[in-house]
C-alpha cells in the first residue's frame, strides 16, 4: 500500500510539473535600458514596391482599390516608394548620340500601371522615390535581350547614363515624379529568366563613373545608390572595389542590398554580414538602405509567424546594419506573401499578419529620426528605440519571440517622456492601440505578450 502511495504522489507531482511547464507564465525580471545620449544612425524611412504586378492595385474595383491604396500608401506609415527603371522609355536608341536626347524618339506613356501607383503614393504624401534597374534596354546588352542575364556592353556606357537621365527627366517632366535615388543595378550578382543584368564590382565601378558624369553635366541631383546585391554578404566586395577609387566614390551616396541570403525563419544567421556592410556605412559615411526582401515560398505565407519572423529582419537590419531604411518587395500580390494580396480579377484584397507588423514600425518611426542605445537583458526579447531630432520624442519597438508574457521594466536616461502609447500586434491583435502608460521616475512597466511587437511611441 505504501508503494502505490507514494507511486500515486510522484505521478501527481509529475503531472502537476507537466501542467504547470505548458501554462503561460510572467518573468518580471526583464530590465530594458533606452538612453537618449547614445546615437546610431539616422533613419530616412520605410519603404516598398509595387513589384511586377502594379496592376493588380490599379485594376482593383472601387471602393475597394481607393481603400487598399490608402491602406499601403497612407495608414502603413509608408515613405519610400520603389520603382522599376523602365526600358520601353527608349525601346530603340533615340539617335545614336549620347550627348544629346532627342525626345521626339522617348515615350514616357508605356509603364501606365507603374506610373499610376507612382501617383497615387504621391499624392498620398509620399516625396521619396528610389528607381532600380532591372536590366538596360536590350540593345545596350551583349545577349540582346533584357531577360536572363547578359552584361552590358562598354560600348553602351554613355548610352546607358543617357538612358537613366532621360528617364530621370522624363518621369519629373511627364508624370510628376521626382526620383531622388537610382540603384545601378538590382541584384547584379544574380541571372535569372526575368529582367536580369550582371556585373562585377569592376565593371559597375566603371559604369558609375559615367552615369556620375552625366547626371552632374545634366544637372540631375538623383542619388546614385550601390550595389543592391541579393544578399549582405555579397555587398561587401562591390563596395570596397567601388569606393577605393576617388572618382568612382564621389558619385556614389547611398550603399543598399537585400536579404535574399539569409533563411527566413534564421534572421541572425547573418548578423556578421550585416555588422560588415555597417562597418562600410561609418566608413564612408553613408546610408545603409535594405532595399528588398520577402517570404517567397508559401508554406507560410500570409500568416503570423511569417509576420513575426519580417519583424526580426526588420530589428536586424536597423541595429546590426545600421539600416536607414527598409523595404519590403510585395506591398501587394496575388499571393499571400504582400502585405496585401489582391485577387486577379480585381474582386477583393485581403490584409496579411504581415501589414500590421511592418506598421508597428513604419508607421511610428518618423523619418529624421535617430535610433538611440539600447540594452536589454533577454536574448528573447529584441528592442531598438529611436528619438526625433526635432520634438525629442521616443518610438520604442520591442518583439517577445519566446512563449511566455514578460513584464518589463523600461528605465529611461536622457529621454524627456512623460507617457507612451502602446501599439501591439499579435496573434489575435492587428496593430491594436492599447492604451497610454505613465512615466514615473524615469521608468514605466509593460507586458510584452508571448509572440508580439509592441510599439511605444511618445504621447
Amino acid at each position: 500500500m505504501k508503494t502505490r502511495y507514494w507511486l500515486a504522489i510522484i505521478a501527481a507531482i509529475i503531472a502537476f510539473s507537466l501542467l504547470y511547464a505548458n501554462l503561460p507564465r510572467k518573468n518580471a525580471t526583464l530590465t530594458v535600458m533606452v538612453d537618449g545620449s547614445i546615437k546610431y544612425q539616422k533613419i530616412d524611412g520605410f519603404g516598398g514596391s509595387g513589384a511586377y504586378w502594379e496592376g493588380l492595385l490599379r485594376n482593383l474595383q472601387e471602393p475597394k482599390r481607393t481603400e487598399a491604396a490608402s491602406l499601403l500608401l497612407s495608414d502603413l506609415g509608408l515613405s519610400i516608394y520603389r520603382l522599376r527603371t523602365w526600358t520601353k522609355i527608349e525601346h530603340v536608341n533615340d539617335d545614336g548620340d549620347p550627348n544629346h536626347f532627342n525626345w521626339e524618339a522617348f515615350n514616357f506613356d508605356t509603364d501606365e500601371d507603374q506610373v499610376w501607383n507612382a501617383i497615387q503614393a504621391r499624392n498620398r504624401g509620399i516625396t521619396k522615390f528610389i528607381a532600380s534597374v532591372w536590366s538596360p534596354p536590350e540593345w545596350m546588352k551583349n545577349t540582346g535581350k533584357e531577360t536572363n542575364g547578359g552584361y552590358l556592353l562598354p560600348s553602351m556606357y554613355r548610352e546607358f547614363a543617357e538612358w537613366l537621365a532621360a528617364y530621370v527627366i522624363g518621369y519629373q517632366t511627364h508624370h510628376g515624379i521626382n526620383i531622388g535615388w537610382i540603384s545601378i543595378q538590382n541584384e547584379p550578382n544574380w541571372v535569372a529568366d526575368w529582367e536580369t543584368c550582371t556585373y562585377t564590382p569592376l565593371q559597375m565601378r566603371d559604369v558609375i563613373k559615367v552615369v556620375g558624369a552625366k547626371f552632374s553635366a545634366e544637372g540631375i541631383s538623383t542619388e546614385i545608390v550601390i550595389p543592391e546585391t541579393t544578399g549582405s554578404s555579397n555587398a561587401p566586395e562591390f563596395i570596397s572595389t567601388i569606393m577605393s577609387d576617388p572618382e568612382a566614390a564621389k558619385y556614389v551616396e547611398v550603399f543598399a542590398n537585400h536579404l535574399y541570403d539569409t533563411s527566413f525563419f534564421n534572421p541572425d544567421e547573418r548578423i556578421s554580414s550585416l555588422q560588415a556592410v555597417a562597418g562600410y556605412g561609418t566608413l564612408y559615411n553613408k546610408p545603409i538602405w535594405q532595399t528588398e526582401y520577402s517570404y517567397l515560398e508559401t508554406a507560410d505565407a500570409g500568416t503570423f509567424r511569417e509576420a513575426l519572423f519580417s519583424a526580426h529582419h526588420i530589428h536586424n537590419v536597423l541595429t546590426f546594419e545600421n539600416g536607414s531604411a527598409y523595404l519590403v518587395w510585395e506591398l501587394f500580390w496575388y499571393r499571400e506573401t504582400g502585405l496585401i494580396s489582391i485577387n486577379r480579377d480585381g474582386s477583393k484584397y485581403t490584409i496579411t499578419p504581415k501589414f500590421y507588423a511592418a506598421k508597428q514600425y513604419f508607421r511610428f518611426i518618423s523619418p529624421g529620426s535617430k535610433r538611440i542605445g539600447v540594452v536589454v537583458n533577454n536574448p528573447s526579447i529584441l528592442v531598438s528605440a529611436y528619438m526625433n531630432e526635432i520634438n525629442g520624442n521616443v518610438t520604442i519597438v520591442a518583439i517577445n519571440q519566446g512563449q511566455t508574457l514578460i513584464t518589463t521594466s523600461f528605465n529611461l536616461k536622457n529621454v524627456a517622456t512623460a507617457s507612451f502609447k502602446q501599439y501591439r500586434t499579435s496573434v489575435s491583435e492587428n496593430c491594436a492601440y492599447i492604451g497610454e502608460i505613465a512615466v514615473s521616475n524615469n521608468s514605466f512597466n509593460v507586458d510584452l505578450p508571448s509572440e508580439s511587437v509592441t510599439t511605444l511611441a511618445a504621447a
